[in-house]
């Protein structure tokens, strides 16, 4: 099987929750989560759970030809053996050239969950052998009811990371919702500086400071496209109730009057010159300088 999706709506769970349901010593068709069989799963030791996830920047072709190895072996314990690849895009060609013919005749004991959060990056012949299981986010009034269990924020505050989250309940756990703000603030400055009245030097210090943070970048760009769909959204259709910063909706809809849709445009194009970038080492302060000059209107198609 192939579980697909984006990360954090239950695929890695789901897998150790069927490899509980095989294994169970309470014989049913689901798991009690009580037997010392579900526990040693859940504590990730039992010996016929194996799971595999990439060593450094791959998952390497020394770990699937262990995995085509013991894939054979009887159950050493339990009723079946389910082996986990998590992160099964990290792959290289040779470790998923290797794991073809366990794909495609594995034995009636043995079990293979595959998870990906990029199902593109697995090859066409490693996706033929799967069955392929789509996982969707959850609607945000679904993930209210599901927060509200969990975390102590917040009417207003459970809204936002209901939004924000886009579906995915592990991303909105892990997610420290002042650093957002923080992060989210900044930004919001820059774009107010690419407005109106646009000087590049009230621009530089952001730009200086957004290309010196390597761990936090991803995340401020992924916050940057959110703002400039919701200024899209809010300059089209100033009730717009699909926007996901509602929080900060006023402030927005008055950002959105001083830019033109081909401005917003622009600058979500700059942006995906920059997310593509960074995997081949782009210049961030260059690709950030493209943005505000792309979003402000001083730089256009023809330039």
């Amino acid at each position: 099987m192939l579980f697909v999706g984006m990360e954090g709506t239950g695929k890695r769970t789901l897998a150790d929750f069927i490899a509980m349901a095989l294994n169970c010593l309470e014989g049913k068709l689901d798991f009690c989560g009580q037997c010392q069989s579900c526990r040693k799963i859940t504590e990730n030791c039992h010996p016929d759970v194996k799971h595999y996830e990439p060593e450094g920047q791959f998952i390497k072709i020394g770990q699937m030809r262990e995995l085509s190895r013991e894939v054979f072996f009887r159950p050493f314990e339990g009723k079946r053996r389910v082996f986990i690849l998590d992160e099964a895009d990290k792959m290289n060609l040779e470790s998923a050239n290797s794991i073809l013919k366990t794909l495609e005749e594995p034995p009636d004991s043995s079990h293979l969950i595959l998870v990906s959060n990029q199902p593109n990056g697995l090859l066409t012949t490693v996706r033929s052998r799967c069955q392929i299981y789509r996982f969707g986010p959850l609607p945000p009034s679904d993930m209210e009811q599901v927060l509200i269990a969990k975390l102590s924020h917040s009417e207003e505050d459970l809204s936002l990371l209901s939004r924000i989250s886009q579906g995915s309940i592990g991303r909105a756990l892990s997610l420290d919702l002042k650093e957002y703000k923080d992060a989210r603030q900044e930004l919001f400055n820059l774009l107010e500086v690419c407005s109106q009245n646009f000087l590049y030097s009230r621009a530089a210090k952001s730009i200086a400071a957004l290309a010196r943070e390597p761990e936090a970048f991803g995340n401020k760009v992924e916050i940057l496209y959110s703002l400039l769909h919701d200024l899209f959204l809010l300059k089209a259709d100033a009730s717009s109730e699909l926007i996901t910063h509602w929080d900060i909706r006023g402030k927005l809809l008055s950002l959105c009057c001083n830019f033109s849709f081909q401005q917003i445009a622009d600058g979500t194009k700059a942006l995906d010159h920059i997310e593509t970038g960074v995997r081949r080492n782009i210049s961030k302060p260059l690709a950030l300088d493209h943005f505000v000059f792309r979003l402000s209107g001083q730089l256009t198609k023809q330039d």
